[in-house]
């Protein structure tokens, strides 16, 4: 068996990962042209876990000249002068955001150890933005040099903060106050580069940076975070080996190369952060993957999106309606004082990302990356839901699972999902009465058992609204609130639905169910061949 190589997951200190002879993927190439890229003021848009913070401690060893560091990698054969710059690195995702002191106990403990550096007593008591500055003025006199300042997930506090406006707004002035020398102590800096997951309060926060270079839709850096396809095939290749002979004898089935590489596409690639369409894969889940010599849900895990789910609700947009929802490109650069549009969120977080672009119009297609997180997202939704009746998501698995191996029929599948219906709390039903309703939760439930579903599908006379698709069989099914089923098979017959799989040569099947008003569930429904 291949030896398997040390991946140093979560380690965020490029030294350390280096010490430790873990994987790391060469971005060094990247650093090299942001660092003489021609302006001083950038900011970075990138999901969690997506190499952000490495990418941050990479930046501050190449400015503080720490060339024997990166023997062998791509900037050593690019870079030749190597000067060696003061940094002062600033993460604010060390601590959380839940009261109004918490910016000057949080933001105030960093300045006063970059004080201990530079042998200046620590100021408590004055301004935030008065330290920053003198910090700043201390640097530049004590080495000679200008001075590089590295932002880490500067929207920490107001992200903790979502759900308390107040408390947001109060949080939003103090990072701003404490921002504010950027531009001021100009003379004084070399370079500043911040990062965070949301665009969403950038404005407000640093509304006198108007020179910030947003690199976060800039083809020249869609793939500084993440590995791409290329880094994958060359640099990675070796992990990719290991993985399927592991994988091959825990599953006791023999995993070529090729399905290695299908499976890892299938459920982790399909980040675009441009109109490049560059392929970007999650490098928590990829990293994972190879330690754990097997291939699973690693990154969605880690974090629900139970605000954005909230937000979903409140701005009636249903998960059928991400699966190619259009968004116009000006639409991700409008920044607000707080999260009011669910989208550019979404995108920024690693929910949605871009599937097409439309070079005219300006408009993004977007859509779920991979396998991983539209699954992990149709979990999360069903249970934000249903959260008293999440249980019952098993027993839906299970039907699924039985139908899928052919132990029942489609019909007594329809009977399960009809007793499933039934048992959701009143409450929950009584503040959705329409089949919108009822389609979503079931589009999410089946996405999140990891069956083969499509939503909202257009075809010349209208659009479909969920498309089942089993391995001998393809189900239209079309939803109706307080009205008959036959109705539902009449319209997927009348306006063709089936032509959308005209290529394939699966059967496909009509499916009209009609929800009782009265009851919350399936009254009655028709399977009618239509093809």
């Amino acid at each position: 068996m291949a030896q398997k190589r040390i991946y140093g997951i979560g380690q965020q200190w490029l030294p350390n990962l280096l010490e430790k002879k873990a994987v790391y993927v060469d971005k060094t190439a990247y650093v090299y042209q942001l660092a003489h890229h021609g302006g001083i003021n950038y900011f970075l848009s990138r999901p969690r876990r997506f190499g952000k913070s490495l990418l941050v401690s990479t930046l501050q060893c190449y400015f503080e000249g720490q060339r024997e560091l990166f023997r062998g990698m791509a900037v050593d054969k690019l870079e030749t002068e190597w000067v060696k710059h003061p940094v002062l690195r600033l993460d604010l995702s060390n601590g959380k955001y839940y009261d109004e002191t918490s910016v000057d106990d949080i933001c105030g403990g960093i300045l006063g150890r970059l004080e201990d550096d530079y042998g200046i007593p620590r100021q408590k008591g004055e301004k935030l933005s008065d330290r920053l500055s003198y910090l700043i003025k201390t640097a530049y006199q004590q080495t000679g040099q200008k001075v590089v300042i590295l932002i880490d997930e500067y929207d920490a506090p107001m992200l903790d903060s979502i759900h308390k406006p107040d408390l947001q707004n109060h949080l939003r002035e103090r990072v701003r106050d404490l921002f504010s020398p950027l531009k001021s102590m100009s003379q004084y800096l070399r370079f500043v580069f911040l990062t965070g997951i949301s665009k969403f309060s950038q404005l407000s926060v640093f509304s006198e940076l108007n020179n910030l270079t947003d690199l976060t839709f800039e083809p020249e850096f869609e793939g500084i975070c993440g590995i791409t396809e290329e880094e994958l095939f060359t640099q990675l290749k070796p992990d990719i080996e290991s993985l399927a002979e592991r994988m091959g004898l825990r599953r006791r089935k023999p995993m070529s190369y090729d399905e290695a590489v299908a499976e890892l596409k299938r459920m982790y690639d399909g980040y675009h952060f441009t109109d490049m369409m560059t392929d970007i894969y999650n490098p928590w889940s990829v990293f994972y993957a190879f330690d754990r010599g097997w291939i699973d849900n690693y990154w969605f895990s880690t974090g629900t999106p139970s605000s954005l789910l909230n937000l979903l609700r409140v701005k009636q947009i249903v998960m059928p309606e991400l699966e190619g929802f259009v968004a116009n490109k000006n639409r991700f650069d409008a920044p607000t004082e707080r999260i009011t549009d669910p989208i550019p969120v979404l995108f920024q977080s690693g929910y949605l990302t871009i599937k097409d672009y439309n070079y005219v119009t300006k408009d993004f297609t977007l859509g779920f990356p991979n396998a991983e997180v539209r699954e992990g997202f149709g979990g999360s939704l069903y249970k934000y839901y249903c959260p008293e009746y999440f249980g019952s998501s098993d027993q839906m698995s299970s039907a699924f699972q039985r139908l899928r191996i052919k132990e029942t029929t489609f019909e007594q599948f329809l009977e399960s999902t009809r007793k499933w219906y039934s048992g959701i709390p009143y409450s929950i039903t009584d503040r959705n009465q329409n089949e919108q309703f009822y389609e979503a939760l079931f589009y999410a439930l089946m996405v999140g058992v990891g069956a083969d579903v499509e939503a909202e599908g257009q075809t010349s006379d209208g659009r479909f609204d969920i498309a089942l698709k089993m391995q001998d069989a393809i189900y239209i099914l079309e939803f109706k609130y307080g009205k008959s089923s036959a109705e539902a098979t009449d319209q997927i017959i009348k306006k063709d639905y089936a032509v959308r799989f005209a290529a394939d040569p699966r059967p496909v099947w009509a499916v009209g169910l009609n929800i009782s008003a009265d009851r919350r569930t399936i009254e009655s429904y028709d399977v009618v061949a239509c093809k």
